[in-house]
């Protein structure tokens, strides 16, 4: 037996898997060295290093594309290319493995490996879901019968290498995760790792990371969703209670509205503050929050024209918004000086609706002509 020969079974011995019925044999062959197809495959098994071996296999391959041991040529090549870090071409070759032995937990292993190496995340995700039921196949393979000693060796190197393979599997589930740049690819490789590994530690803490993908997507439905699971595990987040409110609010579900800005005002009287947070630092958070509780209300109390409630939900966000300043304010301001405007009785009124309406003419914001318009039509009456 020749020393490649010889090597190449210490490697099977490491990574043998088990072969589908009836296909093609791709290791453990016997070849006869005098055929012209077992002059060639000796001749790479006699090469010293992999540069020789490697272009006499390829020309094996070109020269013998209906031989019994095309398999197993393209199988030596594939590992040589992995050892040579010749990713594309080990890849290339996998898949033409495949199409000859498709169940082969090495083959694929190979191919998996290689795209992790070569950062082809599209092409890694399906082959890993692929490759799972494979390995946990050979995983649970039983034991033979009143072995003798080589068939436990063989066994227990399959199962072996094949639980090996399986906890590859969820390792490389994750880095594809945490590799995506683009958030619709990151949803698409967490959603994968929730489904097939849900009690994985890897699949733990992933409800930020949703938040974040559907938010920079733009899908603000998604990413409302996602916050919602995110609470349940983290019910205490405040930021993603004002966002929530401030949703429900834009298409106009004022009935979550409240119910999110009420939670949100009802945590901010009862939340310690954060470690490493002074108390007057959270004293201004937690006025900040109640106020957006109250604004959103209001606001959502202003949309639907019941204006006493809206004005008393408004004024309690006065402080906060002011201080804060900016577009903000002048819709505040604009609301507040309608709502004095909507409920003037005896005049008594008047001169609230003005000031606020000053206060919304000259603050920038989407009401800020109307403002104008509203002001110089209460001036004109008085």
């Amino acid at each position: 037996m020749t020393r490649f020969v010889h090597l190449t079974l210490a490697v099977l011995l490491l990574s043998v898997s088990a072969p589908a019925q009836d296909a093609p044999q791709i290791r453990n062959v016997e070849i006869d060295s005098q055929s012209p197809e077992g002059q060639v495959l000796t001749a790479a098994g006699v090469a010293e290093e992999a540069e020789e071996r490697i272009p006499i296999l390829e020309g094996f391959i070109n020269d013998f594309p209906a031989s019994e041991f095309f398999g197993y040529a393209l199988l030596q090549l594939q590992n040589l290319y992995i050892g040579q870090q010749d990713w594309a071409k080990a890849v290339a070759t996998g898949k033409r493995l495949l199409q000859l032995v498709p169940d082969d937990v090495e083959v694929r292993h190979n191919v998996n490996q290689s795209l992790v190496q070569s950062q082809q995340w599209d092409e890694l995700l399906p082959m890993l879901i692929e490759t799972r039921p494979f390995a946990e196949r050979d995983a649970a393979t039983p034991a033979p019968e009143d072995p003798d000693e080589d068939e436990e060796i063989a066994h227990q190197n399959t199962v072996d290498y094949a639980n090996g393979v399986v906890q590859y599997l969820e390792w490389a589930m994750n880095v594809g995760v945490t590799q995506q740049t683009e958030p619709a690819k990151k949803i698409q490789w967490m959603d994968a790792i929730l489904e097939h590994y849900p009690d994985s530690e890897h699949a733990k803490g992933l409800e930020d990371h949703y938040v974040i993908a559907y938010q920079q997507m733009g899908d603000m439905a998604g990413m409302a969703a996602a916050m919602k699971k995110a609470l349940e595990a983290n019910p205490g987040n405040e930021q993603y209670i004002q966002t929530l409110a401030e949703y429900a609010l834009s298409v106009k579900d004022y009935e979550e509205a409240n119910a999110h800005s009420e939670k949100l005002i009802a945590l901010m009287e009862e939340k310690p503050a954060p470690e490493g947070t002074s108390a007057e630092d959270w004293e201004a958070s937690k006025a900040k929050f109640t106020a957006m509780g109250n604004y959103v209300m209001g606001n959502g109390y202003f949309q639907q024209g019941q204006w006493r409630t809206a004005r008393s939900h408004l004024l309690k966000t006065v402080d906060a918004i002011k201080a804060e300043g900016g577009e903000r304010y002048g819709l505040l301001a604009y609301m507040l000086g309608f709502c004095y405007v909507k409920l003037d009785i005896a005049g008594d009124n008047i001169a609230r609706a003005t000031f606020w309406m000053k206060e919304a003419a000259k603050t920038p914001n989407p009401t800020q002509e109307q403002a104008k318009q509203t002001l110089a039509a209460i001036e004109k009456a008085q």
